[in-house]
């Protein structure tokens, strides 16, 4: 019976091992196999995108000068307007610094107790972005260089003994600092929104404006806010 015994539980322990060493066995690569690794990431890529936009103005009032003479409590009206940008996002940078390139153009009007016209604008850009690179939502900062064209149309500004009428455009540089937040509403399809604070300074010239007149100056300052949607890939 010890007998018996003994030979059935030897019999159970080198069944034990055997069917161990089968599992081990199976789990073991292969001789001469590749080794299993671990899932690579994806690759990163260049990011290119483009965008719509519509906006609107916040001018802050900056007198007219006339020939070195402020004209007082002028006062500058902004408008809505449209814009349109393009941009890469370089893989180098991990999908958080890139350059794009926008015009954007509006209208609105100048008025003092002396003066009135209209204005319209036009403006070309290069700006620089800092953006958190997340899947839905990327919050964004920038600043940005270019060239401005502000036309001052159907002027009539009185200073002193001058009286300046007509009309006369202007191309002057022109900075910006800017913020928003892009959201995708699918993988290559984005909303966004965006602040920008823009400056210029136009000089129009008096042959454009009265002949014989000063030059008149606007050191043109503008709040915008924007809006639109765009396409990445």
């Amino acid at each position: 019976m010890k007998s018996g015994s003994r030979r059935i539980i030897g019999t159970t322990m080198l069944m034990a091992v055997l069917v161990q060493a089968a599992f081990a066995q199976a789990e073991a690569p292969p001789a001469g196999g590749p080794t299993p690794t671990s899932a690579s990431p994806p690759k990163a890529k260049n990011e290119f995108y483009g965008a719509l936009s519509i906006l609107g103005t916040i001018p802050i009032d900056e007198n007219l000068d006339v020939g070195g003479t402020a004209v007082p409590n002028t006062n500058v009206k902004g408008s809505v307007g449209a814009g349109l940008k393009a941009g890469i996002i370089p893989k180098f940078t991990n999908g958080m610094v890139g350059v794009e390139g926008e015009v954007f153009g509006h209208g609105g009007n100048v008025t003092a107790p002396q003066a009135q016209g209209d204005l319209a604008v036009i403006n070309f850009m290069v700006n620089v972005i800092a953006r958190y690179p997340g899947e839905v939502i990327q919050p964004y900062i920038g600043t940005g260089i270019g060239v401005s064209a502000g036309q001052l149309s159907d002027a009539n500004i009185r200073a002193g003994s001058s009286q300046l009428t007509g009309k006369s455009t202007d191309g002057a540089f022109a900075y910006q600092f800017l913020g928003g937040i892009r959201a995708y509403v699918t993988k290559g399809i984005f909303l966004f929104g965006e602040y920008k604070y823009f400056a210029a300074n136009y000089k129009w010239e008096s042959e454009g404006i009265g002949t014989g007149s000063p030059a008149t100056k606007l050191d043109f300052r503008t709040q915008i806010v924007s809006g639109g949607i765009g396409i990445s890939f």
